[in-house]
């Protein structure tokens, strides 16, 4: 089951059932399992993706490890700030995270925290950043809370800033002006 918010406002009351039978693709992003000791460690390491000389996102961490051969890096406590026609929009944090340097697809782990700029906030253990679709996901429990929503799930997929987003096997409170249909 997924809800998504785009269409909270749009779906009677009644129909709100159906909108949980909803079922999109799901994504993988693979990262294999680092082993032996890194070819590079580097400190204050930070990597930008831009487009059409925009930045997209920007990637900071204390500390990242770099395996040459798998082309991927492990970051020591991430904060990813993504952007969007030049505004920032939300932050991400975490314990950690994995890069794939090639395609710069990400992972973040333990205690991974989203805040948009809106004031969306999105709580997981693990996060995918699928950078070709520009689209954050789990399958992982999640918490989203945003001016009175207050959801838990088993699954999430969303835009970067929190606007466009899907939640899988969702409980817990939508205020009743947001369903778009009558109380009664």
């Amino acid at each position: 089951m997924i809800f998504c918010a785009r269409d909270m406002k749009k779906i009677p009351i009644s129909f709100f059932a159906l909108l949980l039978l909803a079922c999109e693709e799901e994504r993988a992003v693979d990262f294999v399992p680092v082993e032996g000791d890194p070819d590079q460690e580097i400190e204050k390491f930070t990597l930008r993706q831009s487009e059409g000389g925009e930045l997209s996102w920007e990637l900071v961490a204390e500390l990242a490890m770099v395996w040459d051969d798998t082309h991927q890096a492990v970051a020591r406590h991430p904060r990813v700030d993504f952007y969007k026609n030049g505004g920032h929009v939300a932050v991400l944090n975490a314990e950690e995270g994995t890069v794939n340097l090639l395609t710069n697809d990400m992972e973040a782990r333990t205690g991974v925290v989203v805040v948009s700029d809106t004031g969306a906030v999105l709580r997981t253990e693990v996060l995918g950043w699928d950078n070709r679709q520009q689209r954050l996901f789990t399958e992982r429990t999640v918490s989203y809370e945003k001016a009175g929503i207050s959801l838990t799930g088993s699954g999430f997929e969303s835009d970067a800033d929190l606007t466009d987003w899907k939640i899988r096997h969702p409980r817990g409170t939508v205020p009743p002006e947001e369903l778009g249909g009558e109380v009664f």
